[in-house]
């Protein structure tokens, strides 16, 4: 039998919902003001131990391959804040196997990662990255200490987000940039059969998720969280802090790459989206 483990909306505050799906593991719910949520569950609790980054979704293939594709999108997904905020030392919240640690090293900024797993804590350890365990709720640093904060593919895997949001927000300086990147929870294929997607069904991410995000429902939660949003909710077209050659082709493709992803989001193609986000210069009240 499921064990209730939210009694209200994690972003309203709200009671009144609508069943998404329900399984005999876990139900979601759809609240009125628009977030996704895992009401309840009955499944064990997701260990992040080398077979999570091995051996994921039942398909055998290493969570590290691809990896200069993996580094290039967090070279621009850093370029992204870096649109809105100056440089400075960078912190990855979930940084897994440290694939924007070294983006964010090419780059040449200090970078730091901090992940709830001791294997990829130690695995980027041995790979040369500053790196520490702690969890979204409790950072293992000092107030101020960032300018940078990531957080890709994280959030949704909290259920107590506004305490995480707080947290980084008290490691990051006032006037810092924050990425997020979380599934979209209006991805068609999610949105048209729900029990049969592998976002709600809980021997895929229904058992490790806990919150499904539109860019409607994150930017209200962020701005609740003393976070100012500021691109919302697609890549940047251009970065001004890319190379001239880079900044160049950038330009000169932007066009096609508004009307692909305007297209894109008009079919509610995304399976994901990023958002950017500055810390407010004035402290929660």
């Amino acid at each position: 039998m499921s064990a209730e483990i939210a009694h209200s909306c994690l972003l309203c505050g709200g009671t009144d919902y609508t069943v998404l799906c329900e399984f005999p593991e876990l139900t979601w719910v759809w609240c009125e003001c628009g977030l996704i949520y895992k009401q309840s569950e009955a499944v064990p609790t997701v260990e992040y131990h080398e077979d999570y980054f091995v051996n994921r979704e039942n398909v055998r293939r290493q969570y590290n391959t691809r990896n200069r594709r993996r580094i290039q999108k967090s070279r621009s997904q850093i370029l992204d804040v870096l649109n809105h905020v100056e440089p400075g030392p960078l912190l990855d919240v979930g940084c897994g196997y440290g694939h924007t640690l070294r983006a964010a090293e090419d780059l040449g900024l200090i970078a730091t990662g901090v992940d709830i797993s001791e294997h990829a804590v130690r695995f980027c350890n041995e790979l040369g990255f500053s790196t520490k365990q702690g969890t979204l709720e409790r950072l293992p640093f000092a107030d101020g200490a960032f300018q940078i904060v990531i957080m890709k593919h994280v959030l949704e895997h909290t259920k107590t987000p506004r305490e995480a949001l707080r947290e980084t927000r008290r490691v990051l300086r006032p006037g810092g940039g924050l990425f997020i990147a979380v599934p979209h929870a209006g991805y068609l294929r999610a949105r048209v059969s729900p029990k049969g997607y592998r976002f709600y069904r809980p021997e895929f991410h229904g058992r490790e998720h806990f919150v499904y995000y539109t860019p409607q429902t994150l930017s209200r939660l962020l701005k609740e969280e003393s976070f100012d949003p500021v691109n919302v909710p697609l890549p940047h077209l251009v970065h001004r802090r890319a190379g001239g050659a880079v900044r160049a082709a950038e330009i000169a493709i932007a066009p096609l790459r508004l009307a692909a992803q305007q297209a894109k989001s008009s079919l509610a193609l995304y399976k994901e989206f990023w958002l950017t986000a500055t810390a407010s210069l004035k402290a929660r009240g």
